[in-house]
């Protein structure tokens, strides 16, 4: 078995990855085989992409570091969010009726 990936760039260009997928020994050694062989696609196509992307990068002008970026987006995140694992554990609060 071999897993295939076809890219097409936006010149039209079109590159294949191909990966070989050999079934392993032992039971569910089929389904090894496969994770490995994915995770080397996941490795090839990041290898074939990382350029495109970095390229893509410098053209909208934004050849700085991204780490900052999302350390402020991890920031408003946090804001954002109620901290549930707390009071995970915790009944609800009771709710009182009230009488008009």
């Amino acid at each position: 078995m071999e897993l295939v990936a076809e890219l097409r760039g936006r010149d039209g260009q079109t590159r294949s990855v191909r990966v070989p997928c050999p079934a392993e020994e032992g039971e569910g050694g089929q389904l090894r085989g496969l994770r490995r062989a994915l995770a080397e696609m996941q490795e090839r196509v990041v290898e074939l992409l990382a350029p495109l992307v970095q390229e893509e990068r410098e053209a909208a002008g934004n050849v700085e570091d991204d780490d900052d970026d999302d350390e402020e987006e991890d920031e408003d995140e946090d804001e954002n969010n109620i901290d549930t694992k707390a009071s995970a554990d915790d009944p609800p609060p009771k709710r009182t009726k009230v009488q008009p």
